[in-house]
C-alpha cells in the first residue's frame, strides 16, 4: 500500500476515473491507496472518498468495513444507509469541497434574520454541461441556509463552467448579490483532502460540515 506521511491518511477513491476523481488522485500523490472498482476488494486505506454517483454510493456502503467515508457525490443519496453506516465510522456529506462555499453559507445564514420585510430572494447556480443533477447540492445547502421553502432556484448547465453559486436579494430600488465562483477545478480536489484530514479525527457519526 502506498505510504503517506505519518499524520496523513491514505485514501481510496470511488469514482477515481471521473472528472473530479482524477484530480483528487493527482493531488493525493503518495497518499493514493488505489481506486475502488466495481468488483474486488477495497484497497487498504485510512479513508474512502466517494465521488461516483448516488447509485454508486449505495453499492459502496454495502462493501465498507468501518473506513471513514467522505461523500462528495450529490443527487438522491441513500441517507438511511449512510446514517446506519455512520454508527460504525465517521461519515461526512460535503456537497462542495471548496473553501469559499462554507463562508458563503455562513454569510447567508447571518444575513437572513436582518433582511428587510418584503425583500425577494432567488438562487442561481451554473455548472458544466455534463453535470446531471439540478439544482446542485450546494444550491440545496444555500436553500437550507435561507430557510424559505418557496425560494426560486435557477440551474444553468452550460459549457465548461467550473461552478458558480449566487444568492440574489432584492428590495425596492436596490439589490444585493452574494456570489461564489470557482475558477479552477482543482480547488475541489485540494478541499477533498482537507476534509479527509478533518474526518479521520472524528468519532463515528454523520457530519455535514
Amino acid at each position: 500500500m502506498p505510504r503517506a506521511t505519518p499524520d496523513l491518511a491514505t485514501i481510496a477513491i470511488h469514482g477515481a476515473s471521473g472528472r473530479l476523481g482524477k484530480l483528487i488522485v493527482q493531488q493525493a500523490a503518495q497518499r493514493f491507496a488505489g481506486p475502488i472498482l466495481r468488483d474486488g476488494p477495497i484497497p487498504p486505506c485510512g479513508a474512502v472518498v466517494d465521488v461516483s454517483s448516488a447509485q454508486g454510493t449505495v453499492a459502496l456502503v454495502a462493501r465498507l468495513d468501518r473506513q471513514p467515508l467522505l461523500v462528495g457525490t450529490t443527487g438522491d443519496l441513500p441517507i438511511d444507509l449512510l446514517e446506519r453506516y455512520a454508527k460504525r465510522a465517521p461519515v461526512a456529506i460535503v456537497s462542495n469541497f471548496s473553501a469559499g462555499v462554507p463562508l458563503l453559507i455562513d454569510l447567508v445564514q447571518g444575513l437572513m434574520p436582518r433582511l428587510p420585510h418584503g425583500w425577494q430572494v432567488e438562487v442561481v447556480e451554473a455548472h458544466h454541461a455534463a453535470k446531471k443533477d439540478a439544482p446542485s447540492g450546494t444550491a440545496k445547502r444555500l436553500l437550507t441556509a435561507i430557510g424559505r421553502p418557496d425560494v426560486p432556484t435557477h440551474s444553468l448547465r452550460i459549457g465548461d463552467t467550473v461552478g458558480e453559486h449566487r444568492v440574489i436579494l432584492a428590495g425596492p430600488g436596490e439589490r444585493l448579490e452574494l456570489t461564489h465562483i470557482a475558477t479552477r477545478r482543482d480547488v475541489f480536489a485540494i478541499g477533498a483532502l482537507r476534509h479527509v484530514d478533518w474526518l479521520v479525527r472524528q468519532a463515528p457519526g454523520l457530519y455535514r460540515p
